[in-house]
């Protein structure tokens, strides 16, 4: 049986022999030093606030994705003005997002700006289905719960998982998370010690009872012992002798720089941030250099493409790119020219010129005297020719535009008269001429509008111009044919309604599906083949979109909508006769049966509709003129 070795007072009147040590059942006064709360507890918001190296390796890798050279384009590549701030605000949110959860979430709100909203990753859930995979999210939010569509309403970015297909994978920060314990713990342990009194957990034993005003003046003096450093190494006179039994290490036993430093660098490891970029001694100043290229070769620049290509879906809606102009930042530069410095040693010979390498860093191109002037400007204009070219004009008038062989181009006034004087209405059917007649107005205005200093045709002011050309005249036409019908074949029906309803959907179907399409682009080709013609004005961007806004696309517009019109207005009587007599009549294919059919057509003559191969009738092709007659279907 052991002896009792000392006594602890645990209350004036009670007596406990010592054997062994019950943490539990010591008085709050007795010793200090345990963590309280939630001291204990290490996540990843915790590992991110109170961490100094996991905050200062997510901030860098936010920041250098913020701080790279974003833009915002339409799809011909004009650059569109936007909130930078902004911008590299929401990217800085989703790689801080994307190391502390491993999954970032933004908003499509109208409401906020650049249409973007972020929301936080811990209210957001994945809904999955064991067939289609994800399918929806839910988050909640006070105790409400709404269900959001990916792409159309939300936009997210996951890191891979290794555990699960259709849920993100974990941040960086949590892969970090052990080495970030260690060095809370020690950071805790620091403050801790200094903030009671620079004392570490002691337990005060007693050879015998004090009396209670002495125990009392020891507890006071206890109290404010611990209670901070200014507090430390006070005295007190105490008539009973009192033993201490220190519990764990010193300070410097317990908070090792070694370790510490060990742990920050694994964590770095694990974020892939250079430790040249967080401690000032890690390295000099080349591999410093190095160790930043690196880290944004590696790292940075991958994480931009996933960033791209997660918010492009926005964007994409308002016809615009958004993307990260790689070539202008500085490691990928550096990069590139040591790529080519060392195939200069290999083989003796530069990898860019003079001027190539002058025109990378946006500079003016140098000459040495006039030969070379000539000769570089020569290229200029044969480089402007072939934009010119594939932006649709024949290479005789891309060449004089471009001022090559000495060409000069017409003065501006003739080449404008020129093309608003083409007028083929010799060639043209009496029921094409007032449609072509509008159509051929309505590309003069779109003209004009390129004249007076605008850059490109908007869908809405094409809608605008040209719809009402085309909506009354392609109505008269139709109902024209459907009186034709049915004078031939001798009995009346209302086809107004169905007429009216066809006009609108053909109308709308071919001034927004067919001809603003190929006109925007062809316009957007012209003006950068224009833009780099040297003193090239506005009348020569007028001779370049000559073929999508002239004479001669509007007669080939009317003559393929009136051929068009004419058969839903056949269309529209069968339809009608079906409807109100009961009888049944079949459409048949009519060409000119002449030297000038082409084949498409010349092998439909005479063919019944379920003969047409798919095709709900004229035209084939563009400027089609074939018709359609009725054929009575046999009773019997």
């Amino acid at each position: 049986m052991s002896r009792t070795t000392a006594q602890l007072v645990l209350s004036p009147t009670e007596r406990y022999d010592i054997k062994t040590l019950n943490l539990e059942d010591f008085l709050p006064s007795a010793w200090t030093g345990v963590f309280t709360g939630d001291g204990d507890a290490v996540d990843v918001e915790t590992a991110y606030e109170r961490v100094a190296v996991v905050r200062t390796a997510v901030t860098l890798r936010a920041n250098a994705l913020a701080s790279l050279p974003w833009e915002i384009t339409t799809r011909r590549g004009t650059l569109v003005a936007f909130d930078a701030e902004r911008l590299a605000a929401l990217i800085r949110g989703i790689e801080i997002d994307l190391c502390l959860y491993g999954a970032a979430y933004l908003l499509r709100d109208p409401a906020a700006p650049l249409g973007l909203r972020r929301l936080h990753p811990r209210t957001i859930s994945p809904i999955t289905d064991a067939k289609r995979g994800l399918v929806g999210f839910t988050r909640r939010v006070n105790n409400t719960e709404i269900r959001l569509e990916p792409e159309t309403e939300l936009l997210y970015l996951w890191e891979p998982s290794v555990r699960s297909e259709v849920e993100p994978g974990v941040g960086l920060v949590t892969t970090a998370l052990t080495q970030a314990r260690a060095l809370l713990a020690a950071e805790r342990y620091q403050t801790a010690y200094f903030e009671r009194g620079a004392v570490r957990p002691t337990v005060w034993m007693f050879a015998q009872r004090p009396t209670d005003a002495e125990r009392s003046r020891f507890e006071q003096w206890l109290r404010q012992l611990v209670s901070g450093i200014r507090n430390a190494f006070r005295h007190l006179a105490l008539s009973s002798e009192i033993k201490t039994v220190t519990l764990g290490d010193t300070l410097s036993d317990a908070v090792q720089p070694e370790l510490l430093q060990r742990a920050a660098e694994l964590m770095l490891t694990a974020f892939q941030v250079p430790m040249s970029l967080v401690f000032s001694n890690a390295s000099n100043y080349a591999t410093a250099q190095r160790d930043y290229q690196t880290f944004i070769l590696l790292t940075i620049l991958p994480r931009t493409r996933e960033i791209a290509a997660m918010l492009q879906p926005h964007f994409t809606a308002y016809n615009q790119v958004l993307r990260c102009s790689e070539a202008r930042i500085d490691a990928v530069q550096s990069s590139e020219l040591e790529k080519a410095e060392a195939i200069q040693r290999l083989t003796g010979q530069p990898v860019l010129t003079l001027n190539e390498a002058r025109a990378r860093l946006d500079l003016p191109q140098f000459v040495e005297d006039a030969a070379d002037q000539e000769l570089l400007r020569l290229r200029n204009r044969l480089a402007i020719a072939r934009e010119a070219v594939a932006a649709g004009l024949d290479v005789r008038t891309a060449l004089r535009l471009a001022g090559v062989n000495g060409a000069v181009s017409e003065e501006p006034a003739d080449v404008e008269a020129k093309s608003l004087k083409k007028d083929d209405e010799a060639e043209l059917l009496p029921h094409e001429v007032q449609l072509y007649r509008d159509l051929r107005r309505a590309f003069q205005q779109l003209r004009q509008v390129m004249l007076d200093g605008a850059d490109e045709i908007t869908a809405q002011m094409f809608g605008e111009t040209l719809y009402p050309a085309m909506r009354r005249n392609i109505e008269t036409i139709a109902r024209l044919f459907a009186d034709e019908m049915r004078a031939e074949v001798g009995v009346a029906v209302n086809v107004d309604a169905l007429l009216a309803d066809w006009a609108e959907e053909a109308t709308r179907r071919q001034v927004e599906e067919l001809l603003y399409p190929y006109t925007r682009d062809y316009i957007a080709r012209a003006v950068a083949a224009w833009r780099r013609m040297p003193g090239a004005d506005r009348a020569e961007l007028v001779a370049m979109i000559e073929p999508v806004v002239g004479a001669k696309r509007a007669e080939t517009v009317a003559i393929t909508a009136a051929t068009e019109a004419a058969a839903a207005g056949v269309r529209a009587y069968r339809e009608g006769l079906r409807a109100e007599h009961n009888l049944e009549y079949v459409m048949v294919w009519e060409t000119a049966n002449d030297e000038r059919v082409c084949p498409i057509c010349g092998a439909l003559h005479g063919k019944r509709e379920d003969e047409w191969g798919g095709r709900s009738g004229p035209p084939a092709h563009p400027r089609c003129r074939c018709g359609v007659r009725l054929e009575r279907v046999n009773a019997g």
